[in-house]
């Protein structure tokens, strides 16, 4: 091989070095960008399952986001509805302050009614009830001939004169009676004690300044005005020297009403004992005052006793207190929380039910329920039913009752998920005395209302309009007292002047039974 050709293989071995070394750094720098880009889509690859993630995280917040504003379209559209409802609320109450603002400013009714009965009742008897009139008196005390002149018009003689006969009775003037007791007073030889006389026509001990008595008649009187009519001791006073003539103070017959409450208390327990034995006890309670606190007045009756309880509060201890824990018959109530913890045997008002149900029927949107109407006519003939008793077999009977059972179960089945919540309300409260609505259907003696009890409160209602209630627990206590005895009295066809007269004369505070005063 000549120089030449040694030279060109040389400069070729040198060329394909270069390249050689050249491609290996391009292969080199490939490799390089090829690691970097793994890299980079490694890093990429990352950031796009942490975007996805990200992406599927948002998705739920998304969906949870949707849920939550159909929630807050539905309750929206909740608040709207009790927004519509409520403004008919506030319009009813408005209308209803404008309506009392303009009674408060009248002179007139203070209590006129809200809307006229289409079909008012007949004032007067009952058709076919036979009519009455007063007896002719059985004594006459004396007689008065009336003649009669002449003609008025053409001053004749009259003629064909027959006599008829007219009776009038009336009270005559009372002037009072007073009586000077020459009392003894000594003492004994033997131990020095000190010896008073008494007459059984006293009624007091006292001597001196404190000698000058009124006596039980006039006390009793007052007390059955105060207590019983509701008026004040002022009036009171007023009355009985404008008709007997006797002077007196109102402070007077405030100590004796305590007095003669203090002696009547044994009496007092005495009929409570007696209403723990009836078979059937109405309840209930209205609001009263004592001084300037709120409270309340309880009366537990029955058809021959009644008892009021002033104070106490409004929980189950006040009934408790008054039946004991051993009552054994049957309590007349209505849906007052307070009874249900009472362990007695229940009846609940019927009455109160339909009231209810009217006064829904008053506030709800557009024309009645029907459940409410269906419930309305299933009571009417429960009472219906309960009138009925004796003109049905036994058999028959029972087989109504059940059918009245059934319905109103399921009633309540269908009505405690109602759409409405009042009639809603109602179903709950229905089921939640359930065996106590149609106890009068059972028991022939149990009535299906409580109006016996509102009857026997109706007297302290308008006590409480006329005297104002009580100023202290003192005359609370003594109103209980003398109001209880008073309307028992009535109850059993006896006189409360009876019963104080055998109180004030007796030496000492006894229990006297109310049958064994005479009949009134």
């Amino acid at each position: 091989m000549d120089t030449s050709e040694i030279n060109l293989s040389y400069s070729s071995c040198r060329w394909l070095w270069g390249e050689w070394e050249s491609l290996r750094t391009t292969v080199e720098q490939i490799h390089k960008q090829v690691a970097e880009l793994q890299q980079q889509n490694t890093k990429l690859q990352q950031q796009n399952n942490k975007l996805q993630q990200q992406n599927t995280k948002l998705q739920r917040q998304n969906t949870k986001l949707q849920r939550q504003n159909t929630k807050l379209q539905q309750q929206n559209n909740k608040l709207q509805r009790q927004n519509t409802k409520l403004q008919v609320e506030i319009d009813r109450l408005k209308k209803e302050r404008e309506e009392t603002e303009k009674n408060s400013k009248r002179q007139t009714s203070r209590f006129p009614r809200r809307q006229r009965k289409t079909e008012p009742k007949k004032p007067g008897r009952k058709k076919g009830t036979p009519a009455t009139h007063r007896d002719r008196p059985a004594k006459v005390d004396r007689e008065i001939d009336v003649p009669v002149g002449n003609c008025p018009d053409c001053c004749c003689a009259v003629e064909n004169i027959e006599v008829h006969r007219q009776f009038q009775t009336d009270l005559p003037p009372v002037t009072p009676v007073t009586t000077q007791f020459n009392v003894a007073v000594g003492s004994c030889p033997r131990c020095g004690k000190r010896v008073q006389g008494r007459h059984p026509e006293q009624i007091s001990d006292a001597l001196g300044a404190a000698g000058n008595l009124i006596g039980p008649n006039a006390q009793t009187m007052a007390a059955q005005l105060k207590h019983h009519a509701g008026l004040s001791y002022a009036k009171i006073t007023n009355f009985l020297f404008d008709y007997f003539h006797l002077q007196t103070v109102a402070s007077t017959f405030v100590r004796a009403g305590q007095r003669l409450a203090r002696r009547a208390e044994p009496t007092f327990e005495l009929l409570k004992s007696q209403l723990r034995l009836e078979h059937v006890v109405h309840a209930d309670e209205t609001g009263w005052r004592i001084g300037i606190l709120p409270d309340w007045l309880w009366v537990f009756s029955s058809q021959q006793i009644t008892v009021y309880q002033v104070g106490g509060g409004r929980g189950h201890d006040v009934p408790l207190d008054i039946l004991g824990d051993d009552f054994q018959g049957i309590l007349i109530c209505d849906g007052l929380a307070s009874y249900d913890p009472l362990p007695y045997l229940k009846g609940r008002c019927l009455g109160h039910v339909p009231a209810r149900i009217s006064k829904l029927e008053a506030v709800l949107p557009g024309r009645p329920l029907p459940e409410l109407q269906t419930l309305k006519g299933l009571l009417q003939e429960a009472m219906h039913l309960g009138r009925r008793r004796e003109m049905l077999t036994a058999k028959g009977y029972r087989r109504r009752v059940q059918e009245l059972e059934n319905r109103l179960d399921f009633w309540i089945l269908i009505s405690e998920e109602h759409r409405q919540p009042d009639v809603a309300r109602l179903a709950r409260h229905l089921q939640k005395h359930r065996h106590e609505w149609f106890m009068f259907l059972y028991d022939p003696l149990v009535p299906p209302t409580n109006n016996h009890a509102e009857r026997m409160i109706r007297p302290a209602v308008i006590i409480r309009k006329l005297g104002g209630c009580n100023k202290t627990p003192a005359g609370a206590k003594v109103h209980s007292v003398l109001a209880s005895l008073m309307v028992s009295c009535r109850q059993q066809g006896k006189r409360f002047l009876d019963l104080a007269g055998q109180l004030f004369h007796a030496a000492d505070h006894i229990s006297i039974p109310l049958a064994s005063l005479p009949d009134g």
